[in-house]
């Protein structure tokens, strides 16, 4: 069997990290080779994964450079995993619209790009929210399909929700619990970010099952209130947080996080958790999260 190449965008991230875990922790996969994409190759974290498994290999790049990441795989690539980061007005777009182009060219046969979630399946293909970081993803989401059409290329859209990994022991994350606090008694949906690389490695190992599909993710809905009773529950201590204040002066100084927060109050998420957990059992909630992954798992009450 012809071993598969897949370059992985952001590897060191999250995101493209959990990606490669998730692909390599498949039982029974086909040959494989990893091309882990990184602006830094000599960091610690791109050598420990490298060091990790052979069947990954680092690749310095930047997504907006995409012929020279191309060149620099000197083989063909047959499938792409792709998260953008944010930045100012049109960089995400820079990230992903030329990556997608230069896919085209050199016969990639399938992209997977990660998107998110703006009210549910049908209503997000059409709903670009006024929240400028997601808002981007809807434009990048309509470029894929329209270069794809008519081309040998596939792809697969995962819409992921707001993060758990946003709650953590630090000043921030208690900003992020401020702001959470604000939305009231209407709850919010949020996914382990881990989680999101169980997904993409199931499309990119399976471009049949997947292709053409837009996948929601999330693991739980919470109000404030049952977030912290889970989390108390759990852990054994409150949920860290701030003054509500806070939560109001940081949605102020950061206005795309303070638009998304806003909108969680009128609008927001809307996956179908059941569908996306038959599609992968293992899916964490927030005790879960806590318990397994979180900057608080070690917490003693």
């Amino acid at each position: 069997m012809a071993t598969k190449t897949f370059l992985v965008v952001g590897a060191t991230g999250t995101q493209g990290s959990s990606v490669i875990s998730a692909i390599l922790a498949t039982p029974s996969i086909p040959p494989v080779r990893i091309l882990a994409l990184t602006r830094n190759t000599s960091s610690s974290k791109a050598k420990s994964i490298a060091a990790s498994d052979p069947r990954i290999g680092l690749l310095g790049g930047d997504p907006t450079s995409p012929e020279e990441i191309f060149a620099a795989a000197g083989t063909n690539i047959d499938a792409v995993f792709c998260v953008t980061v944010h930045g100012p007005p049109g960089a995400e777009e820079a990230q992903a619209q030329g990556l997608i182009d230069a896919s085209l060219r050199h016969g990639v046969k399938h992209f997977v790009f990660t998107s998110a979630d703006r009210g549910g399946e049908i209503v997000s293909d059409t709903n670009p929210t006024p929240v400028a970081h997601i808002a981007t993803k809807h434009r990048i989401e309509l470029y894929l399909k329209e270069k794809c059409q008519g081309t040998s290329m596939a792809w697969t859209i995962l819409r992921p929700v707001t993060f758990m990994d946003n709650l953590t022991p630090d000043f921030a994350g208690k900003g992020f619990a401020a702001m959470w606090r604000q939305v009231g008694n209407r709850p919010v949906q949020i996914v382990a970010a881990s989680d999101i690389g169980a997904f993409a490695a199931k499309a990119l190992l399976d471009p049949e099952k997947y292709q053409g599909k837009c996948i929601g993710i999330a693991g739980d809905s919470l109000t404030f209130e049952e977030a912290c009773a889970v989390f108390k529950k759990t852990i054994g201590v409150e949920m860290p947080t701030t003054f509500c204040a806070v939560g109001s002066v940081l949605k102020i100084a950061m206005k795309d996080i303070g638009n998304m927060f806003k909108w969680f109050e009128t609008e927001g998420y809307a996956v179908d958790i059941e569908a996306a957990r038959r599609e992968y059992p293992e899916l964490q909630d927030f005790a879960t999260w806590l318990k397994k992954s979180s900057g608080f798992k070690d917490i003693k009450a």
